[in-house]
């Protein structure tokens, strides 16, 4: 059993993670900016809460103190994207000599797949300028000895961002839904739960020490096919339309984040599919919920907090 403290625990992820932690049997630290507002939405009894700024340094290192394991899910928007290396700089020195760090990973840190399938030696090569500067995190991260997981788009309930969750509300709703590029390329999904205990499984792991994994969704879907379940689950026709890439990266233009972005757009062009063969050998982790039970959950949620 290890100390592990969650940074940005009152996020989505970071909730999942708690949670994931607390079933793994560690003792459970969440570091929030707002301990009112995370007890509110937390369902864990057996966490303990520290309020705090992680762009603190003294604050950050007196809420770190005696952890012997940090999962660090902070994240900021791509306006203010330079605050990830304070907030993760202060997150590697407050942690104990010998700990074990984990990062979340994503898919801007690829271009272009060079393989069917995408793994942790894949090159780094993003042609996107916040691609290429989180590169550069995940090698500070490795550097000092931490664990990232690279993960596809997630779902599932607290998620409240991307298209599939902007699906799941116009499916609700009886509306269509739209997604960016071919309806039918490959993809894939990874629900929140799952990528919670991708993010845990290293703790305790001498061998995940210094490295990268990357964790696939439950199978390679379509976004035409995901979606379809996502209106079953919610007893309706699916309807859903693509959006061309060409028009969003047009759109882009006139928001402040997204304009930031635009040159990530090769993401929704190219399927990037990502290789679990190394996190399930070395950590024993793989996903475990499929898409329809999913889908199925998660309007649960929706229906529920509506």
């Amino acid at each position: 059993m290890l100390t592990v403290t969650v940074t940005g625990a009152a996020g989505t992820v970071g909730r999942a993670c708690v949670k994931a932690a607390v079933q793994a049997g560690h003792e459970v630290r969440a570091l929030v900016r707002n301990e009112e507002e995370f007890r509110r939405v937390a369902t864990e009894p057996r966490v303990e809460v520290w309020e705090g700024d992680i762009l603190d340094r003294a604050e950050a290192g007196e809420a770190l103190t005696g952890t012997d394991a940090v999962v660090h899910c902070v994240d900021f928007a791509p306006r203010e994207f330079g605050h990830n290396w304070d907030a993760i700089r202060h997150a590697l020195e407050g942690l104990r000599p010998g700990g074990w760090f984990v990062y979340p990973g994503n898919l801007w840190v690829f271009g272009p797949p060079q393989a069917e399938r995408v793994g942790p030696d894949h090159p780094k090569a993003s042609p996107s300028r916040l691609g290429a500067v989180r590169a550069d995190l995940e090698k500070a991260v490795t550097a000092q000895g931490g664990t990232v997981i690279h993960m596809p788009a997630l779902y599932g309930p607290g998620v409240k961002r991307g298209w599939l969750y902007d699906a799941f509300r116009r499916a609700l709703a009886g509306k269509p839904a739209y997604f960016p590029g071919d309806l039918d390329r490959p993809i894939e999904f990874l629900y929140v739960a799952d990528a919670a205990r991708a993010l845990i499984a290293p703790l305790g792991r001498r061998q995940a020490r210094g490295s990268d994994y990357t964790a696939p969704g439950y199978r390679v879907t379509t976004p035409r096919e995901m979606i379809g379940l996502i209106y079953r689950a919610a007893a309706q026709e699916p309807r859903v339309r693509s959006i061309p890439v060409p028009l969003l990266r047009f759109f882009d233009l006139f928001d402040a984040d997204r304009r930031l972005t635009r040159d990530l757009s090769y993401l929704m062009e190219n399927a990037i599919l990502l290789d679990g063969t190394a996190i399930r050998r070395e950590l024993g982790w793989q996903s475990e919920v499929d898409y329809a039970d999913g889908a199925r959950r998660t309007v649960r949620w929706l229906r529920h907090t509506s």
